[in-house]
């Protein structure tokens, strides 16, 4: 940092460059110019980053005006009183003063921080100063030692002043001809109250330009900076009506959300705990919340930007408005997330009710832009009890929704006492998850796929399990959504790609003959902007060759978001990565989508299977399945084949590739090089098996 003192004593100069000399966090040089001739010399040669200017008196203004049209460079002036009986006209966000009794490196350091967060008030205070300038209170703006930076229009009127008159001038000398001594006084001790971070209010009896006796109400309140530090001092100065008005306006401001102009949760929190005490007081008394969180919102956001998601979530409210009963409060939690209270139930059923009608309002289309969105509302329903507290009540309804969207979305769930048993369970898991890899909790089983016309061994499928300290290991049904909720599954996705490559080059390096290893990719990791990098990392560091890796992905994923779907899947083509869309059947399975994307197979999903040699629709379905995969170019893999029947009608009708318990179950990769061995050394010369 350049500091150039403007300083006329000489041994005041000596004593600031010792303070600065003294000083080791910071590089600074400070140069000295006695007088307003050399310091125009000096800036016109050197960019500074600050000056230190020290005020006497009005003579100085023609050099300050200069200043402020040649350099952007903030000013500090160095003065002898925190009030000075006369100051400079200031731009108030490049100026502020320092007590030369009290001046210190470390408050030069502040005043900077405090130039650099005004200038970020400038930037990013627009709607305050639009609030603060159209506000029907008069206001007026201070800096932290009582210079006026900006006052409302009101406020002015009151005072019968102009702008100019005003602005860049301390609080107490404005030319006011009702500004007696003693309000002089008051206000001196109201700021110095302000300027120690609290709000001073006072009553005054004064007559206003229209010569009416007004008793006003003058509120000197500081504003703080994330460091607590008073920057600015808010004087607020109103008659009993104007105040009212102005605290019902910011009360309203706290309560309600932005964008939707609902209630916020501020507010709703206020208004539950206000029920709860009605509840606890009458044991017949009966309330009910309902916690509504949005399905899909987050791919209308990414896909179709933000502005689309605000508008979806305001074209909500308003279909949730229109579904609220005359004894329901509606809030936007936040995000997008709504709250509703049922207040004073006649019949608890009333609460469901409420919710199948706003699942099936939320369930039909949006028309945004030309863009039919479509969503849905996971709902969880929660009822008070004599002894229940807002919080927990608010709680449950909150794990409640989580149930329902755990059971399928567009959907409700009522609280029961199980599902708090079941959430702390569910906490205690996310915690053993995300310690799972450094422990070496998680482990790959391996199931081979089978060719069904050679019965050669093609393949295998890359499985992820848990073994939790407490609870053994676990069902992938229990843990996988949990690490889909919590975002691990972005970290446990990279280790299980990496692993299983890893174990396919050794195999390949033992002669084991295995085509290519499937990874099961989530929608979370689908939809990750650094997927590309992890998968190109992970070939990189196993040292196989990208034909050999076949990632899964189902059908319902790829149709969240066609369009990014699409870019992303030719891009893993475009690597030499073969696709397969997993448990086909159980979704859309539309053609017109199958041939947009770039995909390689069709897995038919093993609730098919299970029936393939038994019942007509699932026969019906899976021979129509195979038939149309062919006919686009792709194979065909059925899962979960169980027995020789199952495989023969698969074989049969053309099905390419099979895995499932008839072959073998998921096993460890020192079983499965065994199972491998032993499958191999089963197949004669002409590739069939020498057992029935």
């Amino acid at each position: 940092m350049r500091i150039l003192l403007i300083e006329k004593d000489g041994q005041d100069y000596l004593k600031l460059r010792q303070l600065v000399d003294e000083q080791q966090d910071d590089p600074v040089t400070m140069e000295w110019a006695p007088n307003h001739e050399n310091a125009i010399r000096l800036i016109k040669k050197n960019n500074y980053g600050i000056f230190l200017i020290a005020f006497y008196d009005e003579s100085q203004q023609s050099f300050i005006d200069w200043l402020y049209e040649y350099t952007t460079a903030p000013i500090i002036f160095l003065i002898k009183s925190w009030f000075p009986k006369a100051a400079p006209r200031l731009d108030s966000l490049r100026t502020e003063y320092i007590n030369k009794a009290h001046i210190s490196w470390a408050l030069i350091k502040q005043m900077v921080h405090h130039f650099e967060t005004l200038h970020q008030f400038q930037e990013t205070g627009n709607k305050f100063l639009s609030a603060f300038m159209q506000a029907s209170t008069p206001l007026c703006l201070l800096n932290s030692v009582g210079t006026i930076i900006e006052i409302n229009d009101n406020a002015l009127t009151f005072l019968g002043l102009s702008h100019e008159e005003v602005v860049s001038t301390p609080a107490w000398d404005i030319p006011w001809n009702k500004l007696t001594d003693k309000l002089r006084r008051r206000f001196h001790i109201a700021i110095r109250i302000a300027r120690r971070a609290k709000t001073a209010k006072y009553e005054i009896n004064i007559k206003g330009r229209t010569n009416k006796a007004t008793t006003l109400e003058v509120a000197v309140t500081p504003i703080v900076n994330s460091q607590s530090e008073v920057i600015w001092i808010l004087v607020e100065a109103h008659d009993l009506s104007a105040y009212k008005l102005a605290e019902q306006q910011l009360l309203q401001a706290s309560q309600s959300d932005q964008l939707t102009g609902l209630p916020n949760r501020h507010f709703f929190l206020e208004s539950l705990e206000r029920a709860m005490l009605n509840v606890q007081n009458n044991k017949n008394y009966r309330i009910a919340v309902l916690y509504i969180d949005l399905d899909r919102f987050r791919v209308v956001n990414e896909s179709l930007g933000p502005d689309m998601g605000d508008w979806l979530i305001m074209e909500i409210a308003l279909r949730l408005q229109n579904c609220l009963p005359s004894n329901g409060l509606l809030a936007r939690s936040g995000g997008d997330e709504f709250m509703i209270l049922l207040d004073e139930l006649s019949n608890l059923t009333d609460a469901i009710r409420l919710a199948r009608t706003i699942n099936n309002e939320v369930a039909q289309a949006f028309l945004l832009d030309g863009y039919e969105v479509q969503t849905s509302a996971s709902i969880g329903i929660a009822y008070s009890t004599y002894h229940q507290s807002s919080n927990d009540l608010l709680r449950d309804a909150d794990i409640a929704m989580y149930r329902a969207k755990a059971g399928g979305k567009s959907c409700y769930s009522v609280f029961n006492s199980n599902m708090h048993a079941e959430a702390m369970s569910r906490l205690q898991i996310e915690a053993e998850l995300n310690r799972g890899i450094e422990q070496n909790n998680f482990v790959l089983v391996y199931q081979p796929q089978i060719d069904l016309q050679n019965k050669a061994l093609l393949g295998v499928e890359a499985l992820v399990r848990f073994y939790h300290p407490k609870y053994g290991l676990m069902s992938p049904l229990k843990f996988i959504p949990i690490l889909e909720d919590t975002g691990i599954i972005i970290k446990i996705g990279e280790w299980i790609l990496q692993t299983a490559l890893k174990q396919l080059k050794k195999w390949q390096d033992e002669g084991l003959s295995i085509k290519h290893v499937a990874v099961n990719l989530s929608a979370t990791q689908f939809r990750n902007k650094h997927l590309l990098e992890s998968v190109k990392e992970a070939l990189t560091m196993s040292g196989v060759a990208a034909e050999y890796l076949e990632l899964e992905l189902t059908e319902s994923l790829l149709l969240e978001d066609t369009e990014s779907a699409v870019r992303t899947l030719k891009q893993f083509k475009d690597m030499g990565i073969r696709v397969t869309i997993d448990d086909f059947g159980t979704g859309y399975s539309s053609l017109s989508y199958l041939r947009r994307f770039p995909v390689d197979s069709l897995k038919i999903d093993k609730s098919f299977i299970k029936g393939v040699v038994s019942e007509p629709e699932d026969i019906a379905i899976t021979v129509a399945t195979i038939d149309m995969a062919h006919a686009l170019g792709l194979n065909v893999i059925a899962e979960g084949v169980e027995n020789e029947e199952q495989r023969d009608f698969l074989r049969d009708h053309g099905c390419d590739c099979a895995q499932g318990y008839f072959y073998s179950p998921p096993i460890n990769h020192e079983d499965f090089s065994k199972w491998a061995t032993t499958y191999r050394e089963t197949l004669n010369p002409t590739g069939t098996i020498n057992t029935p």
